[in-house]
């Protein structure tokens, strides 16, 4: 496995958001790394059986997406239930945990 570089993390995590509709209205490629968590609504509302069910399943997406590229990646998902946390954050701490074998 190869570790992406910090352009590519960066170029993954912008476009699976864009892709997958989570950006809020008005988001530009210019302003998406100053968008939070909790901007984006994940699990609102919460289902009763599993509150942070599309938490989880964004974090594994993210995990699939590394792995696709040749890369591994640590879940995310205690980063995606910071409120306060940007997505800037996200494609940086991305960056910082890779695995490699």
């Amino acid at each position: 496995m190869a570790r992406l570089s910090k352009n590519q993390c960066s170029s993954l995590v912008f476009h699976y958001f864009l892709f997958e509709g989570w950006l809020p209205p008005g988001t530009t490629p210019k302003t998406w790394r100053a968008v939070t968590m909790g901007a984006m609504d994940f699990d609102d509302p919460p289902l009763p059986g599993d509150p942070d069910l599309q938490k989880k399943r964004i974090a594994f997406d993210l995990q699939n997406q590394f792995f696709l590229l040749g890369s591994g990646l640590r879940s995310p998902f205690e980063f995606l239930t910071d409120d306060e946390a940007t997505m800037g954050e996200l494609a940086v701490w991305c960056f910082e945990n890779q695995e490699t074998p």
